[in-house]
């Protein structure tokens, strides 16, 4: 779905271009070497300007790079930044920067979700918001693709036909834009600040943005959060097809424990698995779209059906009316099924830089897909629905090859809190445990009902505040993350119906 970005002030995004879905939705010492002459490390002039979502007055800036990190004198991208000043007058002098996730988002435009977590942070700590290269202010490599149907939105076809005719317009070179490069930049944003030491808050994409700035400037980092984390090695089109299955199973789990949800919906498994097999067949239904409410056809086949089931997944509040949607599909009505894809689409389709996305993608996680995972993938209920719209796309990214030291998770010196949602379908625990043990000097909370991001729940904001505060782990309420209940079940509203009818 596109959503025309909009960002008010000395933030605005000049191209005005919009964002195109991502097809299987559905992330210094080498300052001196990238930035252009003239960058000489000094505190950053920042000018008055605003960003959606906060309403008060923030500071802007730009650093100047190369584009390609081995073409100091070559074609430059200017890098844009936001500072959200902290509050009070004895502030500490080392900020939080806000590591976005996608791959594909700015972090400009996730300022309206971050703040109110790091508000307490926020009172000693300036919160900075770097936009990635290739997003947001940052040179970005976004698709305007104009989305007339149903079909358009959710049809492989359509939607790698409008990726191909998006690459081929983009300006820049897309071999620039992978994490290893990018997070240079990241670092020529501390020193024109003038910090000599950051913390981190990284979240689903952005924890392999952050782990990657821990390895090549572990000096610099006094404490980061991982939120959902997505590490450099975990073939992210392979663990799509995974984690999502895993989390599907496990949501299954959760509602035949609940004693409403195991009355009202006994056979979710089951219905899921008979849906799949109707999308096999090959399946045309009509579907309200969920803007104009006119009825569309709609072809569902496996990679259409499989990215429906997957979405609603993310937030345990949409999770929570699977079931329902499932019930309702099983009798031919998919509204419900669709409506829950676009209540998560519509909010990242405003931040979604396609060229960006597939530029990192492909360069970092398709060419290490072998034969040993693709069988994994075939032995999930989505087959290779995610991976092969990915291996399709990717024929069209040029890429350059990826240093094997970027695939290692380093030992940190800095404390690292780590955080996953027990039912996350796209970074589950399994992830964070494997990195939590490498990293050494870390702690992992799983918050057992949540799904894709932690920080935004319960008390995670205060203990986020306390962990940056202390860099320590002392007096981190543990319990509080983990005890966070499951969402209730969603029961529609009927009217009274005559004994034993069946009212889903």
């Amino acid at each position: 779905m596109l959503r025309t970005n909009r960002t008010p002030g000395h933030c605005r995004n000049p191209s005005r271009m919009k964002a195109l879905r991502p097809l299987a939705a559905l992330a210094v010492a080498a300052l001196l070497a990238a930035c252009r002459p003239g960058g000489d490390g000094a505190a950053a002039r920042l000018e008055p300007c605003r960003i959606p979502g906060v309403e008060r007055e923030v500071r802007c800036g730009t650093v100047t790079v190369a584009e390609d990190p081995d073409r100091p004198t070559g074609p430059a991208i200017d890098i844009r930044f936001a500072v959200v000043p902290a509050v009070a007058r004895n502030q500490q002098a080392d900020p939080v920067f806000v590591l976005a996730g996608g791959p594909g988002q700015a972090a400009t435009r996730t300022a309206r979700q971050m703040l109110p977590v790091l508000s307490e942070v926020n009172s000693r700590r300036d919160i900075v918001f770097v936009d990635q290269r290739g997003t947001g202010g940052s040179h970005p490599l976004e698709c305007e693709v104009e989305e007339t149907s149903l079909a358009a939105t959710f049809e492989q076809t359509q939607q790698l036909d409008h990726l191909r005719a998006c690459l081929k317009g983009l300006k820049g070179d897309l071999r620039q834009y992978a994490t290893w490069i990018a997070v240079r930049d990241y670092d020529a944003v501390r020193a024109r600040l003038g910090a000599e030491r950051i913390n981190l808050w990284g979240g689903s994409y952005g924890t392999r943005a952050a782990l990657e700035y821990m390895r090549q400037y572990p000096e610099r980092v006094r404490s980061a959060v991982l939120d959902g984390v997505a590490p450099a090695d975990m073939v992210l089109p392979v663990s799509f097809a995974i984690d999502a299955d895993a989390a599907l199973a496990a949501l299954a789990e959760v509602c035949a424990r609940d004693d409403r949800c195991a009355r009202r919906y006994p056979d979710m498994a089951s219905r899921v698995e008979e849906l799949l097999a109707q999308a096999d067949r090959g399946l045309e239904v009509q579907v309200p779209h969920p803007l104009t409410g006119a009825p569309e056809p709609v072809r569902l086949n496996r990679q259409v059906l499989s990215s429906l089931l997957r979405v609603p997944l993310y937030a345990p509040q949409l999770s929570a009316v699977l079931p329902y949607a499932l019930a309702r599909a099983a009798r031919g009505d998919y509204t419900a099924l669709v409506a829950l894809n676009s209540a998560v689409a519509s909010g990242v389709n405003e931040n979604f830089a396609a060229g960006m996305h597939f530029a990192v993608i492909c360069a970092e996680d398709v060419p290490r897909v072998d034969a040993e995972q693709r069988a994994r993938v075939a032995a999930t209920r989505f087959g290779g629905a995610f991976l092969d719209v990915y291996e399709q796309a990717c024929r069209e990214v040029p890429v350059r090859p990826v240093p094997s030291s970027f695939y290692g998770i380093p030992a940190s010196r800095a404390p690292v809190l780590v955080l996953s949602g027990g039912l996350d379908p796209a970074t589950p625990p399994r992830h964070g445990e494997r990195v939590t043990e490498r990293l050494g000097n870390a702690r992992h909370i799983v918050s057992p009902f949540l799904g894709h991001i932690v920080s935004t729940q319960g008390c995670a904001p205060t203990q986020i505040a306390r962990f940056f505060r202390d860099a320590s782990f002392e007096r981190i309420d543990e319990a509080c993350l983990t005890r966070l209940p499951p969402a209730t079940f969603f029961e529609p509203i009927v009217a009274a119906r005559p004994a034993g009818k069946d009212a889903r």
